[in-house]
């Protein structure tokens, strides 16, 4: 058997990965994510890619999530994804917060 050396940040990646494929997993991780400032480095950006990620390695993607995760990513493309975090800032300012919960279905 061959041995593959694999970087401890490519080993955290493989582990978030499969971690965001059970749908409450997800589901919690992007609740978290949205408690702070996700504008941050574009940490909405790259939580919404992983899961995507992961729910295409699970085969848990349909054609309409696909159709509508490219519209999100129109979004950050063009002005940063503005519009989702001045949506986000004015919950705050409300006094309200975003969680992420599983359908009735179990999918996040």
């Amino acid at each position: 058997m061959k041995t593959v050396q694999v970087s401890p940040s490519d080993n955290w990646l493989y582990a978030l990965i499969e971690s965001l494929k059970d749908s409450q997993e997800a589901a919690d991780y992007l609740t978290v994510v949205l408690e702070d400032d996700p504008k941050t480095d574009q940490i909405l950006r790259h939580t919404l890619k992983d899961i995507i990620t992961a729910k295409r390695q699970a085969n848990d993607l349909s054609e309409e999530a696909i159709r509508e995760y490219n519209k999100i990513e129109e979004l950050f493309e063009h002005n940063g994804g503005e519009e989702i975090y001045t949506f986000l800032r004015l919950l705050k300012t409300l006094g309200f917060c975003l969680k992420v919960e599983c359908d009735a279905e179990g999918t996040a």
